[in-house]
């Protein structure tokens, strides 16, 4: 009777020692299954991406959310997007990164009541990074019929003056919705006679402002760049963007020239149309 018990216990402990294995080796299939699964992006994440990154590139992207009403995105989920305008998506957490807090710093220098906009169900702006386009551009800005916004910007040295013509664009496109007469009397702060060109190759430095001159030498500066030669829309932009870049008056707004008085048509015409308080580059204008 006792041998008979002893060899029940052994049995059983065979048994446990048998189904232990059983489990273990189930455990480590389905492990293995899952990792097969995990896909190409996440096995890239794992072994090159910090995933303290990824949360910040998520954490900032909420905040632009929640602060701006304002999209941001990358990756492969946008690649329809940057197909659309001949562009390589951004699939790069770390530049991404790096790209996120550029546009949230820059945000801060618009007075609040510029977003009221895209909190508006009726407008929405999103922000799209690509890695480059694969023809001149570096960034770009459009509007469909549903009143949508986006900006395409591309990793540059300007990352920050790219998306602050872009978003003038924007904030054009949203103007155009309330005014046939949107900057009616533009060609009229222009030198007489003066086309613009959109044959960027043709475009010269005649009449474009030089920091280096001297102020004599600028009286005929109508122009803050060559890019600006354009077209009027890209002209404001220019404008626009230069000015949220300033960290110091400069000579081209001093009272009398004609690049200071486009832009105080300009910005008379912002502020009729969008209520808005003062810009970041108010101070310099005084």
């Amino acid at each position: 009777m006792q041998k008979e018990n002893i060899g029940r216990r052994k049995l059983s402990v065979f048994t446990y020692f048998f189904i232990l294995l059983c489990v273990i080796s189930i455990t480590v299939l389905v492990i293995r299954e899952i990792n097969l699964n995990i896909g190409f992006d996440d096995i890239l994440y794992q072994k090159d991406v910090d995933s303290s990154v990824r949360q910040e590139n998520k954490y900032y992207i909420n905040k632009i959310k929640d602060e701006y009403g304002i999209t941001v995105s990358f990756g492969e989920e946008e690649k329809s997007f940057a197909d659309s305008v001949n562009a390589n998506i951004q699939y790069d957490e770390n530049i991404a990164n790096n790209n996120i807090k550029i546009i949230y710093i820059a945000l801060k220098k618009y007075p609040k009541e510029v977003f009221d906009i895209f909190k508006d169900y009726r407008y929405n702006l999103h922000i799209v990074l690509v890695s480059e386009f694969n023809d001149n551009n570096i960034a770009l800005a459009s509007k469909n019929t549903l009143n949508q916004y986006r900006i395409y910007l591309s990793n540059n040295s300007k990352f920050e003056r790219a998306f602050h013509h872009e978003f003038f664009h924007v904030l054009e496109y949203y103007m155009e919705n309330k005014t046939d007469y949107l900057y009616f009397s533009w060609n009229s702060y222009n030198p007489i006679g003066f086309e613009y060109e959109d044959n960027i190759k043709k475009l010269t430095n005649e009449n474009v402002y030089n920091e280096y001159a001297t102020e004599d030498e600028n009286k005929n500066a109508y122009f803050l760049t060559k890019y600006a030669k354009v077209s009027p829309k890209e002209d404001r932009a220019e404008i626009f963007a230069e000015l949220m870049g300033l960290t110091k008056k400069v000579g081209y707004l001093k009272n009398g020239t004609k690049i200071r008085e486009k832009v105080n048509y300009l910005m008379t015409e912002v502020h009729e149309y969008i209520s808005i308080l003062d810009f970041y580059f108010s101070y310099y204008l005084n």
